[in-house]
């Protein structure tokens, strides 16, 4: 059976069926003098309505004094900081310069990661009909290459600078159509837009993630000390917190010196990895020398933690404390060897909220990953603005899946909880 449709003699599209089976092919034959009068139209309007241009660069030494004076200072997109990431990790750059008219109005920062395909497997285990290629997946490396707009390594980054009269919808309502321009530069599948700190409404082609949510503890201001914290507990959690604390009695925790981080580099580094090995998405990695250079460009807005059984070092953890009066918990290590016999992984998380309390800090951040500990610290899930494109609908629903894949595992071993004696009141805003 054949079809026949014309449309004001733009094209021709012919579809033919075949019995009643679902098996189609398309056949567009374009009529090209009118189709490119359209085109044509269409790009002086855009070119008309177009309020932005922007610049993209592979290497941000090119335009790098330029991209610091139109930065706040020590804001967090400054070229110390980006260099950083290009040196001390596995991400490549691009870097883009918003433009209205000559007036440099803003700036975007994106990084490129690769979303593992081969964990998509798992997701689709109950197809029976595809099951021989989600074995396959599953024994492959192939991802998605994808641009994020934001920060990997670290929460809470906007991925963008933008002058306050400019209205960030606007921007990236021209941005997306500069992405699609540049595919063949970029090659990329689509692009995430990580936490931004207000929604990104009204762009047709930018849908949100619903379901990502990172775990934050605000601190009451009554916790003068860790036993302030440890008094508002109910008895379940009081009890479990002291007895995870004298599982770690014997340890000797101190801080680590720039000489120790150098001294102490292949432990830290197999630690980190040792932690690193059991995520299921791997989307970057971090060299060697990471935390030896983050201290050097973080100074004492990072403290690095050793666990040490005599001379051992059985675990590590690295604070950061923003501007916001908010602590980080950034990445850890532990040799799994000695976790149940030290509680390991519990005491670096105990270990955290008594320096954050003891330091005066507002509230504690502490990721994505294990939420079920972290609602037992008294952690709760702060929801995430992120929102993500992809330029075409197979990549989109590649994606799904596994984001499927990655928020079953969260919502399998979650629960809200609260570890406060029913007369606590905490501040959770």
């Amino acid at each position: 059976m054949k079809e026949n449709q014309k449309t004001k003699n733009y094209f021709e599209l012919e579809i033919l069926k075949i019995s009643n089976r679902n098996y189609f092919s398309l056949k567009i034959v374009f009529s090209p003098i009118p189709i490119l009068s359209l085109m044509i139209k269409s790009f002086f309007k855009k070119s008309k309505e177009s309020a932005f241009t922007f610049q993209l660069y592979g290497s941000l030494s090119e335009i790098e004094k330029d991209w610091d004076n139109n930065l706040p200072e020590n804001h967090h997109l400054n070229s110390t900081n980006l260099h950083f990431l290009e040196n001390n990790t596995s991400i490549k750059g691009h870097y883009i310069v918003v433009k209205s008219g000559t007036e440099t109005v803003g700036q975007i920062y994106l990084q490129k990661v690769v979303v593992p395909l081969n964990t998509l497997g798992y997701s689709l285990q109950n197809i029976e009909k595809i099951k021989f290629l989600t074995n396959s997946i599953k024994n492959i490396s192939c991802g998605l290459d994808f641009l994020v707009c934001g920060n990997i390594y670290r929460p809470n980054q906007e991925g963008y600078f933008l002058k306050p009269e400019i209205i960030k919808e606007d921007v990236f309502k021209e941005f997306i159509p500069f992405l699609e321009s540049e595919d063949k530069s970029l090659d990329f599948s689509g692009l995430l837009i990580k936490e931004c700190c207000s929604p990104l409404n009204g762009i047709q082609k930018i849908k949100p993630i619903q379901q990502d949510v990172s775990m934050e503890l605000n601190l009451n201001p009554s916790w003068l000390t860790i036993d302030d914290y440890v008094g508002d507990l109910d008895k379940k959690y009081r009890k479990r917190f002291q007895k995870i604390k004298e599982a770690g009695l014997a340890l000797n925790k101190r801080e680590l010196t720039e000489n120790d981080l150098v001294n102490f580099k292949n432990e830290i580094f197999a630690l980190y990895n040792q932690v690193y090995s059991t995520q299921d998405f791997k989307l970057t990695e971090i060299f060697e020398d990471y935390f030896i250079n983050l201290k050097k460009s973080l100074g004492e807005k990072l403290k690095v933690f050793g666990f040490f059984e005599e001379d051992k070092l059985l675990a590590f953890t690295t604070h950061i404390y923003n501007e916001n009066q908010q602590m980080e918990i950034h990445y850890i290590g532990l040799d799994y060897d000695f976790n149940k016999k030290y509680n390991l992984y519990f005491n670096i998380l105990q270990f955290g909220l008594e320096h954050a309390i003891n330091d005066k800090q507002i509230s504690l951040e502490l990721g994505r990953t294990a939420q079920v500990a972290k609602a037992s610290l008294g952690a709760k899930p702060t929801a995430n603005f992120n929102y993500v494109y992809f330029k075409k609908h197979v990549y989109s629903w590649s994606f799904q899946l596994f984001l499927r894949k990655m928020y079953k595992n969260i919502e399998s071993e979650w629960e809200v909880r609260s570890p406060f004696a029913a007369s606590v009141l905490v501040d959770q805003n």
